[in-house]
């Protein structure tokens, strides 16, 4: 019996097809073995850095660890304040407003001041539409609060609002944001600590970390200043503000603890700039400790203010004319 003509070239598609399949399996079997072989590295104990500072990428637009931390600081503090506000019987819009007024204007005030101290600024006057890139770092920490002081002391004095009582609500949280924006830096790389022989220290790897040392054993020092912040949050918000005697009392106590443990981090962070043998940063922690000492006393002089509901607020006016019809 004769074979037929077309069973050779019937064999050759069938091996054809059961090859392409295998080679297939094998390409599926490897891509699962190196996930499950990356999946065990990454889970390996190590003092490198595993973080990536990009979150996730949506079209052209880059979302970065830093950016999302600074935005969950800004919504757990206007949340917070909210609460704070409607507890002391405060008009809850007022402080909300301020509030929002206060976050703009530190957001500016930060990359403004970040970027005027900064040695790339002929840079950004050459690149203006780069200064809004704020989510990739870069954001100063004294000069937000001195934008958002501004900014909210505007809106306090055009609704005639307390700004010391104002100040009093905001100060912890001043401090919580910093702790968490500090995990912000820690994940972009930026505001990296000295090089170190400790077993503290970690090594910062990513070649798109902001880290000025990279590939070399470092001081964490971003959560060194992490742990400061949430640790001056607690204090103030769980301790002072609970024995506050005077408008202001809680917002001088920040100036203290923060420019104390402020000043004690900066010996762990690498900032080659030194004046007289201290940083920048940290002459600027002594005069705002200096300053608190100078106003606190003022602060104490002033009379006491009793905080006055909205209902009672709202009764003044009808109880004084009440009062001198009764006279005439």
């Amino acid at each position: 019996m004769q074979t037929p003509n077309y069973l050779p070239h019937v064999s050759f598609v069938v091996n054809r097809v059961l090859h392409h399949q295998e080679s297939r399996q094998n390409r599926l079997a490897t891509a699962i073995f190196n996930i499950i072989i990356s999946m065990s590295r990454a889970h390996k104990p190590t003092k490198e850095k595993p973080m990536h500072p990009i979150a996730f990428v949506i079209g052209s637009l880059t979302i970065r660890w830093y950016g999302i931390m600074i935005a969950v600081s800004i919504a757990i503090s206007i949340t917070v304040i909210y609460i704070e506000s409607r507890h002391q019987g405060l008009n809850t819009d007022d402080v909300l407003d301020m509030a929002i007024v206060a976050v703009i204007g530190g957001i500016l005030g930060a990359r403004i001041g970040w970027i005027m101290t900064s040695p790339t600024v002929l840079w950004y006057l050459v690149h203006p539409l780069r200064i809004l890139a704020i989510w990739e770092g870069g954001l100063s920490y004294f000069g937000g609060i001195l934008g958002g002081v501004v900014a909210a002391n505007w809106l306090i004095r055009r609704r005639r609002m307390r700004f010391w009582q104002m100040a009093d609500i905001v100060a912890p949280l001043l401090a919580l944001s910093f702790g968490i924006g500090k995990i912000g830096c820690w994940l972009n790389g930026c505001c990296n600590g000295t090089a170190t022989t400790s077993w503290l220290g970690v090594i910062f790897t990513n070649p798109l970390s902001q880290s000025d040392l990279l590939n070399q054993r470092i001081w964490p020092a971003q959560l060194f200043n992490s742990a400061s912040g949430f640790l001056v949050f607690a204090v103030l918000f769980w301790v002072v503000r609970k024995r506050k005697r005077y408008d202001g009392q809680v917002f001088i106590w920040y100036l203290y603890l923060y420019g104390a443990t402020s000043f004690v981090v900066e010996f762990f962070r690498y900032i080659p700039v030194h004046v007289l043998r201290l940083t920048p940063n940290q002459w600027t922690d002594i005069t705002i400790i200096v300053l608190g000492i100078i106003v606190s006393p003022i602060l104490r002089r002033r009379p006491p203010v009793c905080p006055v509901s909205p209902q009672r607020s709202e009764t003044l006016p009808e109880t004084t004319q009440d009062s001198e019809e009764s006279d005439g």
